[in-house]
């Protein structure tokens, strides 16, 4: 279920304690847990950059609803690649190379701050639809992490995932605005948005099952891909929102808001604890 109304921005106080998280925390589910592993280990990066994209333009900005809202994504991206720099370093302890990981990413951000302003702002708002409507697929199918998910991890993708939604339009409005809201140029954004994380994921997750060592690993693999690009599959349902961006008009808050993430937000507000939010969902 949507809603039309959307959630104002709040800077929310986490802590989270990854020294008990299992290996395959996602209900002992290999491919589940290292596909958003895999994310987790680009978020701090690409957190930073599209906080230094955003903010490229705040000058121009005329907007004191919009530069605030500015700020807050700022605060909110900083929290986020906080936390999972902080979960990163419970990546490594298993083998997971993230420093060379981290390393070569650090390079892709060197090559992309070469390009113009304009696309460095426009590659930000795709990506910033990208991981809203994921986010908001989390969190209307919350199975999709495993009914028994480690609850420390459970509560970090949906804390995260409740914020994308809230400033989900805040780059795209930016872009729009102030950047010259070229359409061509957000359409070639998006293109090379999808190609680039397609396959830096997947290099992450060969990465990671060759440090886990997996038995059966094709097997593994076939069901993993039928969970996302199945007929029911999460990113078999996103298509249509992902499609949206390529619609002249388009505006990320067409799509609204999630029930569950005023649920999560309301709860928030009321104890000011991600778990508790977190388990209002259940």
């Amino acid at each position: 279920m949507q809603s039309t109304e959307k959630l104002p921005l709040r800077h929310r106080r986490t802590r989270f304690d990854f020294s008990k998280v299992p290996t395959h925390w996602s209900s002992g589910d290999p491919f589940v847990t290292r596909f958003l592993d895999a994310l987790s280990v680009n978020f701090p990066l690409g957190e930073r950059f599209f906080i230094e994209a955003v903010s490229a333009f705040a000058d121009r900005v005329t907007d004191a609803g919009l530069r605030e809202e500015i700020a807050l994504f700022s605060r909110q991206e900083g929290q986020h690649g906080g936390a999972h720099s902080q979960y990163n370093k419970l990546l490594r302890a298993q083998g997971v190379d993230v420093d060379k990981i981290l390393q070569v990413l650090a390079g892709h951000k060197r090559a992309t701050q070469r390009l113009t302003p304009e696309l460095q702002l426009a590659l930000t708002a795709a990506a910033e639809h990208l991981t809203a409507t994921l986010a908001e697929g989390l969190l209307e199918d919350a199975s999709f992490l495993g009914e028994s998910a480690d609850p420390e991890m459970r509560a970090l993708y949906l804390w995260h995932a409740v914020e994308e939604v809230e400033h989900k339009a805040v780059a795209f409005d930016v872009y729009q605005r102030f950047a010259g809201g070229s359409y061509w140029l957000r359409v070639r954004a998006m293109l090379m948005i999808t190609v680039y994380l397609h396959l830096r994921v997947s290099a992450l997750m060969g990465h990671m099952f060759e440090v886990d060592k997996l038995r059966d690993r094709r097997a593994i693999v076939r069901r993993g891909l039928w969970r996302l690009y199945g007929p029911r599959g999460l990113l078999t349902r996103m298509l249509p929102s992902y499609l949206a961006w390529f619609k002249p008009g388009f505006h990320p808050w067409d799509s609204g808001m999630p029930a569950q993430a005023t649920t999560w937000a309301e709860a928030y507000e009321r104890h000011e604890d991600v778990r508790v939010a977190t388990a209002a969902l259940s």
